[in-house]
């Protein structure tokens, strides 16, 4: 049964990491290609779940789990990071206008 449970899960994680590939392939903006990558990371979560339930609570289940969750865990903070470093590159600043104080804009 617990074969059964992890081969569900691994196969979950992998049909989602196509699905999160397939989007990068498809979507043209760089921004909307981030919103794929982080998909990707719930199928790594449910990877590493997979693994967990094949191989209980071992070095190689608690290392899989771990990757799994700080991928889900820091998923965020690296697509936010990456979206702030394009925005500077192509727009010169990461804030918009509106964020500027009256006399910086004047200028």
């Amino acid at each position: 049964m617990t074969d059964l449970v992890a081969y569900l899960l691994l196969a979950a994680g992998v049909l989602i990491q196509l699905v999160a590939v397939l989007g990068i392939c498809v979507m043209r903006d760089t921004l909307d290609r981030l919103h794929c990558v982080s998909l990707a990371s719930w199928g790594a979560l449910l990877i590493g779940i997979a693994m967990l339930v094949r191989e209980s609570f071992s070095l190689l289940g608690d290392k899989a789990l771990l990757a799994g969750f700080l991928a889900a865990l820091l998923s965020p903070v690296l697509i936010h990071t990456t979206a702030r470093s394009f925005r500077i590159r192509t727009q010169g600043d990461w804030r918009s206008l509106e964020d500027y104080p009256v006399e910086e804009v004047e200028r």
